[in-house]
């Protein structure tokens, strides 16, 4: 065997083994794809049946808001294996409140919403700040509900984004101040949010929102490259808006979080604030960029300017890149 075949054959090898490698990391972050058997299954739950829910598009979005249907509250107890999950029936001044903040939606995300959304729920105790999800029509369209925890309710929109934004770092030191005085509560952010993934789901801001819904729909897997906005792929942005601790962010423990040390805020925050992102909780996948890009707008007309997170680096608010994307989006769910 003569010295260049041996390099050519030890590199073929060193290439197959990468490769080997690379492949068993795709199997992890995309698994086979789900067996036909499995998708009946999962398919025939009641609670992705619009036809199982009393709706009716004329209704108000108003009258939408309260405790969620039995069968639905029975999926989320032995969805979070939560038995003690309660749906709650809002206040008179609560159920107008939450109405009012449909009014600060753009103004053809709220119609959709008007023909599409089942229902805006309220659960005690709810394992988060809350959850939305796709509901398929015996018509073939797209339906949605949100739920929101009412734990919400009773909290200040600072203390929920600091709970969120504390929840990345180990040692504290990170606040997030919306104000005080006159600022709405926690449940405003909750509701931005879900309403932004209800219509994700049915009118398609992002390719998709979750992975799982994809190939439910589809019948197969997502593509595992596929370019939206600033990202290579649904949990990559381009190498230009990426950093390197963004990997490391686990919000509420989850993943194992938290991963990074109140030491690294400051480089954190001071990437943050040249990207186009409003947030780190957007930086997660493209569904949650849109996510926030549109709290981030429903926060700044409501209060007159963004929430400020505090960290021991100094200060950060969402720079002009972010706000323009923000503002984008905005428009375009306006229809102009």
């Amino acid at each position: 065997m003569n010295r260049t075949l041996k390099i050519t054959l030890a590199a073929a090898a060193a290439f197959l083994l990468a490769w080997l490698g690379r492949a068993a990391y795709l199997r992890a972050v995309y698994p086979e794809p789900m067996s036909a058997e499995k998708r009946r299954e999962l398919l025939s739950q009641p609670v992705l049946h619009a036809a199982n829910y009393r709706f009716d598009p004329a209704s108000t979005l108003e009258s939408r808001i309260g405790p969620p249907p039995l069968f639905l509250l029975n999926w989320l107890r032995s969805l979070d294996d939560r038995p003690g999950y309660t749906g709650y029936t809002p206040t008179p001044a609560q159920r107008r409140m939450i109405a009012a903040w449909f009014d600060l939606l753009p103004g053809n995300m709220r119609e959709v919403l008007r023909e599409r959304l089942l229902g805006v729920y309220l659960v005690n105790d709810f394992l988060g700040n809350g959850l939305s999800n796709l509901v398929l029509g015996s018509d073939g369209g797209k339906y949605s509900w949100a739920v929101i925890n009412t734990a919400g309710l009773s909290k200040t929109l600072s203390g929920t984004l600091t709970e969120r934004e504390a929840s990345v770092f180990k040692g504290g030191g990170v606040s997030v101040d919306c104000g005080g005085a006159g600022e709405p509560p926690g449940a405003f952010y909750t509701f931005f949010h879900e309403m932004t993934h209800a219509y994700d789901y049915t009118s398609g801001i992002t390719p998709y929102v979750e992975r799982e819904w994809e190939e439910l729909l589809r019948g197969r897997p997502p593509k595992k490259r596929q370019r939206w906005d600033v990202w290579a792929a649904y949990e990559k942005p381009l190498p230009e808006h990426d950093h390197p601790l963004r990997t490391k962010l686990r919000f509420y423990g989850m993943g194992g979080g938290p991963l990074l040390d109140i030491s690294e805020a400051g480089a954190l925050y001071a990437w943050l604030e040249k990207s186009p992102f409003t947030s780190l909780y957007g930086t997660q996948n493209w569904a949650e960029d849109a996510v926030e890009r549109v709290v981030h707008k429903a926060i700044s007309d409501k209060l007159g300017g963004p929430c400020r997170v505090v960290h021991p680096g100094g200060g950060f608010t969402p720079g002009p890149a972010a706000a323009a994307r923000s503002e984008a989006l905005y428009l375009r769910l306006s229809g102009k």
